[in-house]
C-alpha cells in the first residue's frame, strides 16, 4: 500500500464524515466512525488470515494505532487552526 493511497482513502472518508454534518452534529459522527471503526476491525480481525488470534494482542494493536494517529492529528491540526 502507497503512503499516498493511504491519506487519498482516509481523505474521502473524512469528506463523507463532512458531509454529514450537514444534517447532524460533528460529535454524533465522531461517536458513529469511532463505532464503524470498531465494528470494521472487529470484523477483519475475525475472519483475517493472522496465524495471531488473540484477542488480547488485536485490542493492544487497533488500541496503539489509534492512540498513535490521534497524536499524530492533533499535533498537526494545532499547527493548521
Amino acid at each position: 500500500m502507497q503512503e499516498a493511497d493511504f491519506h487519498e482513502v482516509s481523505d474521502e472518508l473524512i469528506n463523507f464524515a463532512n458531509d454529514l454534518t450537514e444534517d447532524w452534529a460533528p460529535s454524533f459522527i465522531s461517536a458513529a466512525i469511532l463505532h464503524a471503526a470498531a465494528r470494521y476491525n472487529a470484523y477483519n480481525y475475525l475472519t483475517g488470515n493472522s496465524s495471531d488470534k488473540s484477542e488480547q494482542a488485536a485490542l493492544d494493536y487497533y488500541s496503539d494505532q489509534y492512540t498513535r494517529m490521534l497524536k499524530e492529528s492533533i499535533a498537526e491540526l494545532k499547527e493548521q487552526l
